[in-house]
């Protein structure tokens, strides 16, 4: 039996043996792939929308947000998320979230609808395709989409506006994510 590699041309392996220099590299590293941290481990996702802000906004620092349109990223890294406002492409600003079991309490208006995001690991179609149900039904009501994710922008009685980020888990059990932005300036308040 011959074995070729990436470092040597050819080597004569006697028949039913393995290369022992193979099997000692993979014996060393699978201890290491399996006690890293999970986190280390874990994929990056990414999901995104299109919003239209009514009312402008401030970031924990202080950073203003204009009100108008903003392409939206909600991003899971190292098991925290973040809320990514860009425009042509751009950061603008980047909101860390809070993990939260339930919806908010407190007095709560809506600021937008409901947003569902797509996952950027799902290929969009093309303009002709995305315009086109299959069922003739709206687009939100087909079978085959998979609306695992949502965006909801609630304004409260103070001055915190939250963006409710919420994932469904497995049987019907949904993550909750808020991100905290401000009607006023947090850095400038009293």
């Amino acid at each position: 039996m011959t074995c070729r590699n990436a470092f040597s041309r050819r080597a004569s392996v006697p028949s039913g043996k393995f290369p022992s220099r193979v099997l000692t590299r993979a014996l060393l590293l699978l201890p290491i792939l399996l006690l890293s941290p999970p986190h280390l481990r874990a994929e990056a996702a990414v999901w995104e929308t299109e919003i239209r802000l009514p009312l402008d906004l401030y970031t924990g620092d202080g950073l203003l947000l204009r009100n108008g349109g903003f392409d939206l990223e909600v991003r899971w890294e190292k098991e925290h998320y973040s809320l990514v406002f860009m425009k042509d492409q751009k950061v603008v600003a980047v909101v860390n979230g809070q993990e939260t079991a339930t919806e908010p309490t407190e007095t709560v208006i809506p600021v937008v609808g409901t947003h569902y995001l797509r996952s950027t690991a799902i290929p969009l179609g093309t303009a002709e395709e995305r315009q086109l149900s299959k069922t003739g039904r709206p687009q939100y009501q087909d079978d085959d989409r998979n609306w695992e994710t949502s965006l909801r922008v609630f304004r409260g009685s103070d001055d915190e506006v939250h963006f409710v980020f919420q994932r469904k888990k497995d049987w019907g059990h949904w993550e909750g994510t808020v991100f905290k932005l401000f009607r006023s300036n947090p850095v400038e308040a009293p």
